[in-house]
């Protein structure tokens, strides 16, 4: 059975529910006009936790009745568990009357309004939270300390925990498939050391690594899991850009697979572009993330759970990627200081992606999919933009649905939906498609349906209206499928979508480098253009070298003319030899190199034994055991050169 949507909005005084498209009305039972500081729905869409002066309220979504109330002034952050049996909510650090910490981090019983842990922390902000994670089914809760991740169990009552150590973890991220106790954690680069990412099986005993990666320019990372938990993306940070082209640090995307027979497969994702990361996200059903990186204009590019590229969605003014709930859907938008450009695609079989249609959404900050799939919702707010705060709601095709403005709006998301409601995954409608590819290149450039009416455009000086409709221009041409204009800051004319070519010879690691259909086809043209090139050199010194034997035989007879050709096949031969014997020479010059890099690696292994005598193999990395290891093949391949090992 399906329900009517629902959104919830916060304003600076109170928390409502609206409902029912296009008219987004307030609900006429639950929730209006709650008085609240903030309001985060539980993820059941049954329960609504609200922060006020005295506490946190539980409020029933369906009737607005008050469940419970927590005694627990000051809450600055809350986090549901991930069935809504429990609630954590983080007050700001302060000492007890004897001078101790006071435990600021609780958890709740949202059944029975008892504190089932309590734990304290001295520092807690946005970015960090939370700081107690709980596991697929709220079978156990993690929280960590220095050097140890504590997990709490639901059958112990949460009383006791189980230390996983890991040395120096700095962030970490539970699995969220049932079934699968493993840990993603990330160990910031100190002390000229690299930064280390891993998955480690904490069911035993001690955790078992499951696959490791090491990187240096790495001060942070955040985590993402797939849905199946077979694999984990880590979104690695620095403060500081060490090649000086952004002020806001660099960012690099690692891929962990979560399964030991794949740990080779651990790799930095191959960027299409140079430049930041701005978002990745994974398909609802694991199977694909998309990536959205580079120097504006941004490219856009589609891999599959084992990170190889499968398709380029070409390049743009985008900084944002949202699936639908099915993961059929997906919508690419540019916000913050970007204008607002929307594309909606269809991922269709083997990761082929079609547009569907494309629309603006001008001064949004936050967007997201209902739980139907099938509308898509951006949201101006403040503080980010005090003016002209809205909520918007297009269909699939960019066809703007309605549009509801606020005086000041904090918060705007969909409710989930409540037990018993189910929505079916369907396909576009062909009718839809063809009226949303019909009226795509208007939706683009007003931001709406081309049925609802214009609103009056901002004023633009004279000497900035030529290039607004250059940038439109680019827009609807890009969008209409041809190309843009010579130069934009927003749009690579010479950037098309398409699938990913993959090599049909010797297969390529994971992460490794690809080519696009356009790129392969631009890069023929090239070497066709400087083979001609060559080809017109070549012959005019054919010419040259034909002309000379004719005054020769002019001037000198046959005799001559014989002579001149002896003495040219002479000079083939020589050079014929001068050639191979400088190609020997290299070989040979290779061959020494490869034997002193080789004895290079010998030495450093001599060492790397010496330390593990001495200090013993705790003190040496994996990676450097496993050198260790390869001692009798270097001193096989030293050999095999003549060299002297």
């Amino acid at each position: 059975m399906a329900a009517a949507l629902q959104l919830l909005v916060r304003t600076p005084e109170t928390a409502s529910v609206l409902t029912g498209l296009p008219e987004l009305s307030a609900a006429q039972s639950g929730v209006s006009s709650l008085p609240a500081k903030s309001a985060v729905p539980s993820p059941d869409g049954t329960k609504l936790a609200a922060v006020t002066d005295a506490g946190v309220d539980i409020i029933s979504l369906s009737n607005g009745a008050k469940l419970l109330s927590l005694a627990v002034p000051g809450v600055v952050l809350l986090d549901w568990s991930k069935t809504g049996a429990f609630l954590t909510t983080a007050q700001r650090p302060s000492k007890q009357e004897d001078g101790q910490p006071a435990k600021n981090i609780k958890a709740w019983d949202t059944a029975t309004g008892s504190v089932v842990l309590e734990l304290g922390a001295k520092s807690v902000n946005k970015e960090a939270w939370p700081l107690l994670q709980w596991g697929a089914g709220d079978e156990a809760a993690f929280h960590g300390v220095t050097n140890t991740v504590h997990q709490y169990s639901r059958a112990s009552g949460f009383k006791t925990a189980k230390k996983i150590p890991i040395k120096g973890a700095s962030s970490f991220q539970p699995c969220p498939a049932p079934g699968k106790q493993l840990l993603a954690a990330f160990i910031a680069e100190a002390k000229g050391q690299p930064a280390v990412a891993t998955v480690v099986d904490c069911s035993g005993e001690q955790p078992v690594t499951i696959s490791r990666k090491s990187f240096y320019r790495a001060t942070g990372a955040s985590m993402m899991w797939n849905a199946p938990g077979t694999a984990v993306l880590f979104m690695a940070t620095c403060e500081t850009d060490a090649t000086n082209q952004s002020y806001y640090g660099e960012s690099k995307l690692h891929y962990l697979p979560a399964e030991m027979s794949r740990a080779d497969e651990a790799c930095a994702v191959a960027m299409p572009k140079e430049g930041p990361v701005h978002d990745v996200q994974w398909s609802p059903a694991g199977d694909y993330f998309v990536v959205v990186a580079g120097f504006m204009p941004a490219k856009v590019m589609l891999l599959d759970n084992r990170c190889k590229p499968v398709y380029d969605l070409g390049s743009g003014p985008y900084s944002t990627a949202r699936w639908n709930p099915f993961g059929r859907f997906l919508a690419i938008a540019g916000f913050g200081n970007l204008p607002g450009d929307i594309v909606f695609y269809n991922k269709l079989s083997k990761g082929v992606c079609k547009q569907m249609g494309a629309t603006r959404s001008a001064s949004s900050v936050s967007a997201a999919w209902s739980p139907c799939g099938r509308y898509f919702m951006t949201a101006t707010t403040a503080p980010r933009l005090r003016v002209d705060n809205n909520v918007r709601v297009f269909n699939y095709v960019g066809d703007k649905v309605c549009e509801r403005p606020f005086e000041t709006l904090l918060e705007a998301a969909w409710l989930p939906p409540p037990p018993g409601t189910t929505y079916e995954d369907r396909p576009a409608s062909p009718e839809r498609l063809a009226a949303g590819g019909k009226g795509g290149g208007a939706a683009a450039a007003g931001g709406g349906s081309a049925a609802a009416s214009k609103p009056a455009a901002a004023y633009r000086p004279p000497g900035m209206r030529s290039l607004q409709s250059h940038l439109q221009a680019g827009a609807a041409a890009i969008n209409s499928g041809g190309s843009g204009p010579t130069f934009s800051l927003a749009y690579d004319s010479s950037s098309k979508p398409g699938r990913i070519s993959q090599s049909t010879g010797k297969p390529m690691p994971p992460g490794a480098e690809f080519v696009t259909k356009a790129a392969s086809k631009n890069a023929k043209k090239r070497a066709n253009k400087k083979a001609k090139a060559g080809g017109e050199g070549a012959a005019d010194g054919a010419e040259d070298a034909e002309d000379e034997p004719a005054a020769a035989a002019a001037g000198q007879g046959s005799s001559s003319n014989a002579a001149a050709g002896v003495a040219g096949v002479t000079e083939q031969l020589a050079g014929a030899s001068v050639s191979g014997a400088a190609a020997a020479g290299g070989d040979a010059d290779a061959a020494q190199k490869r034997v002193r890099a080789l004895q290079k690696k010998l030495r450093q292994i001599q060492q790397l034994k010496e330390r593990r005598d001495t200090e013993g193999p705790s003190a040496l990395e994996p990676e450097q055991l496993q050198k260790i290891e390869a001692e009798a093949s270097v001193i096989a391949e030293i050999e095999e050169l003549g060299g002297t090992a």
